[in-house]
């Protein structure tokens, strides 16, 4: 038992002794920085000369500059101007014939049309209402491209209106 006291206390002296000799180091002193001053403004240089500027000729000051008077012209004769043709049309490969074309869109339109008159609009909600009303005015619209030749524009929007019909319920 003594033995367990005695090396109990040994451990406690060395282990005290351990702790008494180690000691947190002070951050070692660093130099200050010296931030240096801002650069000076570099003045503005002229645009530099050409290497082999053409000499230009002396003038006297002292004498009036007198300029030649141009003669009054003849009577110029204007060539007779070409009546100006507008340039054709220019049309896609889908649209070659506009009486094809034109014919499509119509089939198109008429489609659509039948698709609405088949719709009892009383039993629409609003939503279906809205997209109702949305195709007959791009049916009138695409009617108004075709009278103005715009074939792409009024098949895009006959094309249109025919979907949404045909997404409205029917009867």
């Amino acid at each position: 038992m003594q033995k367990i006291i005695l090396l109990s206390l040994l451990g406690i002296v060395a282990a005290s002794a351990a702790c008494a000799s180690a000691q947190a180091k002070a951050p070692a002193e660093r130099p200050s920085l010296e931030v240096p001053a801002p650069p000076e403004p570099v003045p503005e240089l002229p645009p530099a000369a050409p290497s082999n500027p053409r000499p230009r000729p002396a003038t006297n000051r002292d004498t009036p500059r007198t300029d030649p008077k141009p003669e009054a012209p003849a009577a110029e004769v204007a060539p007779p101007v070409a009546p100006v043709t507008p340039p054709p049309q220019l049309r896609t490969a889908s649209t070659a014939d506009a009486a094809e074309a034109q014919r499509q869109v119509r089939a198109i339109l008429e489609s659509a049309n039948k698709t609405l008159s088949a719709i009892n609009y009383q039993r629409l909600n609003s939503g279906q209402r809205e997209q109702y009303e949305t195709a007959k005015r791009m049916i009138t619209e695409s009617d108004d491209k075709l009278k103005e030749s715009k074939v792409e524009i009024a098949r895009d929007l006959a094309t249109k209106a025919e979907k949404i019909a045909k997404e409205l319920p029917a009867r």
